[in-house]
């Protein structure tokens, strides 16, 4: 491609909207609502998505600062959680627990990708930002234990009753996902020899036009 047709060519465009399965929480509520994000993209050709350490990948991105959350009144972002993930070269290889992290959306369609927006993907009955900040959680008599946590907000679990938030994406690191203009199975190879690292395909330089409609999630005394 020339350096004209690079400038000229408008990029594809990708939309996210953000939505859950409730519009509120309450912490007598033993799991958290659902986060749902709906990929629609208006390319003209396919496109695949690397999503591991991407807000695309949504349960990991409650940890990884790849999702942000707002107070809705005071306009101040949460501090969120963040967690280091050390792990060996990731490969492209069919069958592999890596697969999952490559996903194709088709021209004009959609492709929802979803978790439980607390810890553990909402396997973790959430906690108020009172009993989280210090480091706690409550057993199932109510009584505070410590354990080895972060003291602040995964998904619901340590934001505060009684408030509104706005759920969005951290859009520099949404600028920073790997993506392909075809399949994942042009991408996806038979077997772990010579080649099969996620890093030894030619993934596209082109930046792409993102747009991300956020969602709002009231927490309830």
């Amino acid at each position: 491609m020339s350096d004209m047709a690079s400038i000229t060519e408008t990029p594809p465009r990708v939309e996210i909207r953000l939505s859950f399965d409730r519009p509120s929480h309450s912490f007598s509520q033993a799991t958290p609502p659902t986060l749902i994000l709906s990929v629609t993209s208006k390319a003209s050709t396919p496109l695949t998505f690397f999503t591991w350490n991407s807000p695309l990948s949504p349960r990991d991105a409650l940890t990884n600062k790849g999702i942000t959350i707002t107070d809705a009144e005071s306009g101040e972002l949460v501090q969120t959680a963040s967690i280091m993930v050390q792990r060996g070269p990731l490969k492209r290889t069919k069958g592999t627990s890596d697969e999952k992290y490559f996903v194709t959306v088709h021209p004009n369609q959609t492709v929802e990708l979803s978790t439980g927006f607390g810890r553990g993907g909402g396997t973790v009955k959430p906690q108020p930002k009172s009993v989280v900040e210090r480091g706690l959680e409550l057993d199932e008599n109510g009584n505070p234990r410590n354990i080895r946590r972060s003291k602040f907000a995964t998904g619901v679990d340590g934001l505060e009753p009684g408030k509104k938030y706005t759920i969005g994406l951290n859009l520099d690191a949404l600028k920073k996902t790997w993506w392909a203009p075809v399949d994942k199975e042009e991408i996806l190879v038979p077997d772990s020899g010579e080649g099969s690292y996620v890093q030894d395909y030619d993934w596209e330089k082109a930046p792409l036009d993102w747009y991300v409609s956020e969602a709002v999630l009231w927490v309830d005394e």
